[in-house]
């Protein structure tokens, strides 16, 4: 990676106080080949990034002391492969991140640094993923649908993923907590 250029990762795990510790899981595996080895650090590391999320959500306690979620809501007809379906996930996920930056930039930030809690469930029809979807918009929740460009296994402009939110769970779950995870 050239100098001028930030690794994402990176400066999230800067931002936690908790980059050192990730060095150290990261070293440990790298020295014992075998992640099995290196729980003590795992444990350091996974208790700094608890400490750091709960710092956050008392920081954002102010803002909203509900917790927030994402789903990405996957089309069950299509019968995608998994490879296919989770890149269609991550293509809703930023699409949702990109909506919720210009709506609503600090609820944003506090499912940032909250961890980015994300759940994957399933619709059993595009009319179900679309009636879910004006819903979203009627309650004026960020929501995007993801339409394939075609080039592997669907057809183009097939709609192959819903995402909602970040919002409050209690939103969320007034409009997905019917479907069945993944």
């Amino acid at each position: 990676m050239s100098d001028n250029v930030v690794d994402p990762v990176e400066a999230m795990l800067q931002r936690t106080g908790c980059i050192e510790l990730h060095y150290k899981v990261q070293e440990c595996i790298a020295e014992t080949q075998d992640w099995r080895k290196c729980q003590d650090q795992v444990k350091d590391f996974k208790k700094c990034m608890e400490t750091y999320t709960e710092q956050q959500r008392a920081k954002y306690n102010k803002i909203t002391s509900d917790p927030l979620k994402m789903v990405l809501v996957v089309r069950g007809d299509l019968k995608m492969g998994k490879g296919k379906t989770a890149a269609q996930c991550a293509h809703a996920s930023i699409l949702c991140y990109e909506k919720c930056l210009h709506k609503n930039p600090k609820l944003l930030q506090i499912w940032t640094d909250t961890g980015q809690p994300k759940v994957v469930l399933k619709a059993e029809s595009l009319s179900e993923m679309e009636s879910i979807y004006r819903k979203a918009n009627d309650a004026n929740i960020v929501a995007a649908l993801v339409r394939d460009a075609g080039r592997t296994q669907l057809p183009a402009g097939s709609v192959t993923v819903l995402g909602i939110g970040p919002d409050t769970i209690e939103n969320i779950d007034q409009l997905a907590k019917h479907l069945k995870l993944l």
